[in-house]
């Protein structure tokens, strides 16, 4: 292992392990409405970000697009952006699109500029405008029917907000009180106490279980007790066993 490799490994591991932990707090917060205790629990691990990717090999367009990010937040900070709900949307995204922006460099050496783009496009009309009416897209879910149970595949890799929400307890609804449901969440790297929540209020009435669950969407999960009324299992295979043994 070269040098760099190595900066690189130990720096994911504090990614990992210390900064996005802290940014999730950060987040609840604004989700919370607690806007300024957010932001400054946010800008301690982005300021960390920014600074140590600009001395990393390849990993020069994170440190410029966090420098972006962290301006904006200091904007909002301030009050010369209003930190309205449409504001605090695009702010958030802004930074969990930071994270992406991270895993994409390492992963293949390019970010997903055309992602970036639009990101700056709406810190830019909040700026400008004083606001913006665009709010988080969201990916949505996949559904399939398998063996009398309604599996949800969520696409969204972070969710925390409506948008992302939605389409979930939707296809929760849709699939019918008494129909077992089971959630995938694969592809899903965070998913905040707030989602959680809307999915708990839907316990009793439907039959909800959730399985592949990150270490951070377990870490909220459980510290959260969630786990109370929500089955969850490593993966789909354990879920149709267990399912299996009690029939």
């Amino acid at each position: 292992m070269s040098e760099d490799d190595a900066m690189v490994d130990e720096f994911f591991s504090e990614v990992n392990d210390k900064y996005y932990p802290q940014v999730v707090e950060g987040l609840e917060q604004l989700d919370f409405g607690l806007t300024q205790d957010g932001i400054e629990v946010l800008s301690r691990p982005l300021h960390t970000i920014k600074g140590v990717t600009g001395f990393m090999a390849g990993f020069e367009y994170a440190s410029s697009f966090t420098h972006k990010v962290e301006d904006f937040m200091k904007k909002v900070q301030s009050g010369e952006v209003p930190a309205d709900p449409s504001n605090i949307a695009v702010l958030s995204e802004a930074v969990n699109m930071i994270f992406q922006v991270l895993e994409q460099l390492r992963d293949t050496g390019q970010p997903d500029e055309g992602e970036t783009q639009r990101i700056q496009g709406l810190i830019r009309e909040a700026t400008e405008g004083g606001g913006s009416d665009v709010g988080p897209e969201a990916a949505g879910v996949e559904v399939e029917e398998k063996d009398g149970v309604t599996v949800i595949h969520i696409k969204d890799r972070r969710v925390h907000f409506e948008p992302h929400r939605k389409p979930i307890t939707s296809a929760i609804i849709q699939a019918g009180a008494g129909t077992p449901v089971l959630m995938d969440m694969s592809e899903v790297l965070t998913f905040n106490s707030s989602s959680w929540e809307a999915i708990a209020e839907l316990v009793g009435i439907f039959d909800i279980s959730v399985c592949c669950l990150s270490a951070s969407c377990k870490d909220v999960f459980y510290s959260w007790a969630f786990d109370r009324t929500i089955a969850a299992f490593e993966d789909e295979q354990a879920f149709f066993k267990r399912r299996a043994q009690r029939q």
